[in-house]
């Protein structure tokens, strides 16, 4: 016993690494063989089962859809009802009323007009009529204070898809005390304008007891359940989830994957599909989730918690929700299988010799090897004059030992370049740092810019996204007007860094000898296209801001509209002028603004509002409005704009300089 040297292989030698994988393709060949022949043995099973399924499915699918068309007809049976009461608006209550006397299936309809549609029936008018709890048909105004349509989602929906839609079911409390959808339909006039959207609320309490009853007929057919145990069925879907791994039941999900059918109710609009899918192992859950509502169908096989399942599903036309039938795999496969398990043992003793054979006969064959690990060692220590092992065969080992010879002379040259790369490198990084240093001195820094006056507080922050940029401000006053600029030039880097620079001279040198906007960003404009090769240009917004009167005069070269904050948050809008360094003949137009007390100007580059987080989401136009709505002073709301950047963006890279201007105008008296 003593004498016998074999042990297992480790994962440091080339022959334990060879024979890892010589074994793991035979593995592989082996298990393909296996999953063929049981798919041989089990795939007419499986196939007639699916097809089994997938008729049943597909004769709810056509139950559900013969209801949702039948409403969808009736409504556009009444849409010429709707057309020929427009001129006596009180006629609508009589019209959504007759729509559910000759519709049993829609159990509410109201007609939402557009705000002040019928001036005389104030910004909401949206006659309703209803069911009653004893199915009576009653009938009210549906607008008021508490309740504005125009903002909910059954309404903006289809008004802003200009389409026909489903709405996510819902329960409707305080009213029919059932679960419901609603179909929304635009109306548009001769101009093709929607001036109304048509509802009609349809009841899904048949949707649940559809399933079901089709589920039990399934499982009945397959255990050959008796009749008289069809009761005591239903009660255990209704209670017991244990009983789910033992018999087949089907569900539908929303567009959203909330549960709008489960054997288990207490998960109907409680309960999402994804929600429940993270406590499983199985990751194939997720994607079946994400698939039905995308609309696709398919089949898939999942594991929960050692039990297999099928899960067939296909989408509900017309509403965007999607059926699945879950069906244990001991339902299909009730027989062992038997020939599957001597192929496996056969297998398992062939792999065990084939194991020993391969790694003996690849440890000599990759003994040459080891020797190279040594010269190797010496190299990787930094010895590059490391002396190489003897090959005496004319094969892939002599040629490893010339490339190997061939890589120390490489290495010895390269160690030198690096030397120098490195020191140009470290001059570049700093050659960098002062142009950075310089251009960021050309821009205010020193805030409160004007300690000594009381009529105009300003702030602004500019941030590279690499060592130089190419946005820029500046202000400065003159004849106790103050002139302003902010722009942002095409392109990053140095060549930007340049433009900025010219740019901002120009605005300096120019403005302290004219007042008027239009005409220094026509001069601007004339000297950066002059021989503007790069064909580099600069979105460019220049105002002129009477600290005596508040009167802004301003021009708008192609850059975001600035924002006004004070009585709410409007934006300063201005024609559209082409960004300067275009062409030189272009023409700018002069717009004016009277700027209230204790209004704030904001103004931004577009690395505001594309900022990017890590999923590519840009940070808007919206959320810009949000924090101005917080208010402050002009300090402040640069100080939140950036934290709300901040926090947006997370990890992500910076994509674009980020650069912020706020001027607060506040008083028409010099103080």
């Amino acid at each position: 016993m003593s004498s016998f040297r074999f042990s297992l292989p480790t994962f440091r030698s080339l022959s334990a690494r060879l024979t890892f994988w010589v074994m793991l393709t035979v593995m592989i060949v082996t298990v393909i063989i296996a999953v063929i022949v049981s798919y041989i043995s089990s795939s007419a099973v499986l196939m007639g089962t699916k097809e089994n399924v997938q008729s049943r499915m597909e004769i709810a699918n056509q139950h559900i859809n013969s209801v949702l068309v039948g409403v969808e007809v009736a409504v556009a049976n009444t849409i010429p009802e709707v057309e020929n009461s427009l001129s006596n608006p009180d006629k609508m209550y009589g019209v959504v009323r007759r729509l559910l006397e000759l519709n049993p299936n829609i159990i509410g309809s109201t007609v939402a007009f557009e705000p002040n549609y019928y001036p005389s029936k104030g910004k909401q008018f949206s006659p309703y009529a209803y069911r009653d709890i004893d199915s009576t048909v009653l009938t009210k105004q549906l607008g008021s204070n508490d309740y504005e349509y125009h903002y909910m989602d059954w309404y903006l929906i289809p008004k802003l898809l200009k389409r026909n839609y489903w709405s996510e079911p819902y329960y409707d409390k305080g009213g029919g005390e059932q679960m419901m959808t609603t179909y929304s339909r635009p109306l548009f006039d001769a101009s093709g304008n929607i001036y109304a959207i048509i509802t009609a609320d349809v009841s899904l309490e048949w949707l649940t007891e559809l399933v079901t009853e089709s589920d039990l007929d399934f499982n009945q057919r397959v255990l050959n359940i008796k009749d008289q145990e069809r009761d005591a069925q239903w009660a255990i879907l209704e209670g017991d989830s244990a009983f789910f791994y033992h018999h087949a039941y089907t569900y539908i999900i929303g567009k959203g994957g909330a549960y709008i059918t489960h054997p288990l109710r207490d998960r109907i609009l409680n309960e999402s599909y994804f929600i429940l899918s993270e406590v499983t192992a199985d990751t194939i859950d997720d994607r079946i989730g994400y698939e039905m509502i995308d609309g696709k169908t398919g089949m898939e096989a999942v594991d929960r918690d050692g039990t297999k399942f099928y899960i067939n599903y296909a989408p509900i036309e017309r509403t965007g929700w999607s059926m699945a039938t879950v069906i244990p795999a001991k339902l299909i496969f009730t027989r062992s299988m038997i020939f599957g398990g001597i192929v496996v043992a056969v297998m398992l003793i062939g792999l065990a010799i084939l194991f020993f054979i391969c790694h003996h006969i690849l440890i000599r064959v990759t003994k040459p090897l080891t020797l190279f690990a040594k010269s190797a060692d010496e190299v990787a220590q930094g010895n590059l004059n490391a002396s190489l092992p003897q090959i005496l065969s004319h094969d892939e080992m002599k040629r490893l030992h010339d490339s190997f010879a061939m890589m120390q002379t490489s290495l010895k040259e390269q160690m030198e370049e690096l030397k120098q790369v490195n020191e140009t490198k470290g001059r570049i990084e700093g050659e960098l740092n002062a142009a950075k240093d310089i251009q960021m001195s050309m821009l205010p820094k020193l805030f409160p810019a004007y300690p000594d006056r009381d009529d105009i507080d300003i702030y602004g922050q500019l941030t590279s996204a690499k060592e130089v940029g190419g946005d820029l401000f500046d202000f400065f006053i003159r004849d106790d007007k103050l002139f302003f600029c902010i722009g942002d030039v095409s392109g990053k880097g140095i060549p930007a860094s340049l433009v900025m620079a010219m740019t901002r001279s120009l605005f300096r040198n120019i403005a302290n000898h004219e007042s008027r906007p239009e005409k220094i960003v026509s001069l601007i404009n004339e000297a950066m296209s002059d021989g503007n090769d790069s064909n580099m240009f600069v979105t460019f917004f220049l105002g002129v801001l009477d600290l005596q009167t508040g009167q802004l005069h301003y021009c708008n070269a192609g850059h975001d509209w600035p924002y006004l904050v004070g009585n709410g948050i409007t934006e300063l809008k201005s024609d559209p002028n082409l960004p300067v360094g275009t062409f030189s003949d272009t023409v700018y137009c002069l717009e004016e603004y009277q700027m209230p007390e204790g209004t704030i100007l904001f103004m931004y580059t577009d690395g505001l509002t594309e900022a990017q987080d890590s999923q590519k989401n840009l940070f808007g136009d919206q959320r810009i409005v949000d924090v101005l709505q917080t208010g402050g002073s002009c300090k402040e709301i640069i100080a939140k704009m950036t934290e709300a950047v901040h926090k947006f963006v997370g990890d992500a890279e910076q994509s674009d300089d980020l650069t912020m201007l706020a001027i607060q105008y506040k008083s028409t008296t010099k103080q």
